[in-house]
């Protein structure tokens, strides 16, 4: 078992990520604890078409589906198309494209080796769909461990790359914010068991010796590698970096988003 491993848990054995994707984790010293990922271009499709599955999933808040239901059942194909993109379910701005594609891939690689459920999908919850939300990029919980991800979505990689991907936990473990907020979703979806648990793990975090992983992730050019392994630098211990490298990430993304948009008409016919 490498200590990437023990970080955040052995890379996944089968799905998307397996088919998709090779991992490399690579000797670690006390500075650098690093997991590369690197593309396997003959499973690209596949890829995409899972991708734009789950920004359809992040994206797509219970209200604007049920939109999506009503219109599906009333007005002709032409029409009902022009309203799903009406809805302004996915971001145009396109730093936030780059910053939600990474954070939704992050995100999903994560609870999938560590075994821990997504709670809720923020996205659901931005007010305006072309800004970043506030907050955690990336927040997993559950009541054994907490992993709290930055991420950085970058055409071409950089040693500049590396340091805002890391900058926040590099040297000092770092806590989350966005526990509240679950919490407070939480008890306006009912889940009132499930709240208080949240904010019981809130109240004791700062008391007792919680396990908490911080997690900087780079998406970018099969380079990224060497930009990591040469330029992390972390005296942070519970700090993992993790770097996805892809061929045409700009494109890869566009693709991605563009197949997610067509999804919306069939998530509708679906649930008709």
């Amino acid at each position: 078992m490498t200590l990437q491993d023990e970080i955040i848990g052995k890379h996944p054995s089968k799905g998307l990520f397996f088919d998709w994707i090779e991992c490399q984790d690579t000797e670690c010293t006390d500075r650098k604890r690093h997991r590369y990922l690197s593309e396997k271009n003959e499973n690209r499709e596949q890829a995409i078409g899972t991708i734009a599955n789950w920004l359809v999933t992040y994206h797509l808040s219970d209200n604007k589906r049920m939109a999506l239901r009503k219109k599906q059942r009333i007005l002709k194909k032409y029409d009902f198309e022009e309203y799903a993109k009406s809805l302004h379910v996915f971001p145009n701005a396109d730093k936030t494209k780059k910053g939600n594609f990474g954070e939704v891939i992050l995100t999903e690689y994560l609870s999938q080796v560590s075994g821990i459920k997504v709670l809720l999908f923020k996205l659901h919850y931005n007010p305006n769909v072309d800004q970043s939300m506030k907050g955690d990029d990336v927040l997993l919980v559950n009541e054994n461990k907490i992993i709290l991800g930055e991420s950085k979505f970058r055409a071409t990689p950089s040693k500049e790359a590396v340091k805002e991907a890391s900058q926040l936990m590099n040297n000092t473990l770092v806590l989350p914010m966005s526990l509240g907020f679950i919490a407070d979703i939480l008890f306006d979806k009912g889940q009132i068991e499930l709240a208080e648990k949240i904010l019981d793990i809130q109240y004791s975090m700062s008391r007792t010796t919680f396990d908490i992983k911080n997690i900087g992730f780079l998406l970018s050019t099969k380079l990224v590698k060497d930009h990591v392994e040469r330029n992390m630098d972390s005296s942070n211990k519970d700090f993992l970096f993790i770097s996805l490298g892809i061929d045409n990430p700009v494109g890869f993304m566009d693709l991605a988003f563009s197949r997610a948009e067509e999804l919306l008409c069939e998530v509708a016919k679906d649930e008709c």
